[in-house]
Formats: C-alpha cells, structure tokens, sequence
C-alpha cells in the first residue's frame, strides 16, 4: 500500500517540534499555503568574476549580491574540516571588516502570520564578533554592517554583537529609533549554533538551539511589519585582531500566507 505525504509538510508538535518550537505547525516544504526555502550552500557558487547580465560574484547561486570589505572573503568550503558537505565562511582579514551576502527583497512580516527563519553557524570568536542574519530593507551599501545597524533601515536580525558572547536580537521599522536587546543563551566558540527569529503574528522571539533566549520587549511599531525585506548573513569583525571566521551550515524561512 501507497503512503501519500499531505500538502504542505508541517513540523510536528512532536521529536523534533518539542525542540524547536518555532518549527511547529510551520511549512517545512512550499505549498500554497506556506512559503518555504531551504539553502544548505552545497552546489553552485559564484566566482570571483560575476557573469555578464548574471549573477553577482562572490555570491551562492540565486542570491542578490554580496559586500565585501577590503581583505574579507566570502567561499564555499570543499575541506572536510570545515563541512565539504555543504557549508559557506565569511572570512575577515583585520578589525572592522567583514562580509555579508543577501536576496531579493521578496519577504515581509505580515500581522497576524506566522514566520521563521534560522540559520546553523559556528564562529571562531564569539566576543569581538559581529554575527547577524536575518531581513534587511536596505541592501545598496558598501558596509557589510549596514544591512542590521542603519537607524535609516527596516530590519529583524539575531546573532552576537562585537564585547558579548550573549544574543541579541535587532528590530526596527521606519527609523523607530529601536535598540539591541540582549538574551539569555551564549554563544559557545567553535561550537555549532542554530540561532533561529520567530514572528507569531504579534511578537518576535529569539532562540537557541531551539531554546527560548529573547523575547522582543519593546512596541509592536518597532517590528518591520509589511515593508518588503531581503534575507541576509553578515559578519564583521569587531576590535578584534582579524582573522575570525564565521562558517554557515543553512539558512532556512518558513512564513504563512
């Protein structure tokens, strides 16, 4: 007999549900009712030299484009050390640099819809590293940093800010003039993290490792709701000595429609 699988899969409340909260009743494959992606950066990779009328270098395959600073670099990994099987570095050479990469504005947060985003990373300095990803408003930039920190943006993000190891979640909506707001779970170096942002339709939530670590506490108007949004991951090293690495596993979003 014939298992069939019902449109759209759903994380279960269940194994890994109980785990991961934000992942139940979610989309986990696109559906009409669900809009769901997946990037796990273990195929096409573009060069160092962009293609004529085509994508932007040093960007994975499907993304909108990249910015780097001088002596940063964005690579897909082919050694085992590093994950050959799928995994992405965001490189720095010295203080203040970094790199980041971002899509399409083609994402919003809608009141009263649910939506996730997460991403597995692991960074080699979790105190004088800034690590965000998330949805930006603002992408024609040449400052990596631009895309979570411009007061001028519409913006979700979630990561470390450089002189923490603790989370902190961004949020921001017409120049609300928001500020961080720091969590209650750490990063560990060199240690795999799935940070992940969760909107309820009402209120954003941080976590780690599936576990609770921020709930935004301040004014509905400061969440970026029904502005059109780029997903991005940005990395700049804080006042650190340079050298610091971050490495992405996946990105993953699942939002109703």
């Amino acid at each position: 007999m014939a298992t069939g699988i019902h449109s759209p899969l759903k994380g279960s409340p269940r194994g890994l549900g109980a785990n991961y909260p934000y992942r139940g009743g979610m989309g986990m494959v696109p559906s009409a009712e669900f809009n769901v992606y997946f990037e796990d950066f273990n195929f096409a990779f573009i060069p160092t030299t962009a293609i004529t009328n085509g994508p932007v270098a040093n960007t994975p395959w499907g993304w909108q484009g990249a910015i780097i600073d001088t002596g940063a670099t964005v690579a897909l990994n082919t050694t085992a050390v590093l994950g050959a099987q799928g995994t992405l570095t965001l490189a720095d050479a010295t203080a203040s640099e970094g790199s980041a990469f971002y899509g399409q504005k083609s994402l919003q947060l809608t009141a009263g819809k649910r939506f996730f985003m997460e991403a597995r990373i692991q960074t080699d300095d979790v105190t004088d590293n800034n690590v965000q990803f998330g949805l930006s408003g603002l992408t024609a930039t040449t400052n990596p940093e631009d895309l979570y920190n411009t007061t001028s943006a519409d913006l979700i993000a979630f990561g470390i800010l450089d002189g923490s190891a603790l989370v902190k979640m961004l949020s921001d909506k017409s120049n609300s003039g928001s500020t961080a707001e720091t969590g209650s779970r750490s990063l560990v170096v060199n240690t795999w993290h799935t940070l992940g942002i969760f909107y309820d339709g009402t209120r954003l939530y941080g976590f780690v490792d599936g576990k609770l670590a921020e709930t935004w506490g301040q004014a509905a108007a400061t969440i970026p709701t029904g502005v059109a949004l780029a997903p991005f991951v940005s990395h700049v090293n804080g006042d650190g000595a340079g050298a610091a690495v971050v490495v992405i596993d996946y990105i993953r979003w699942s939002s109703e429609r």
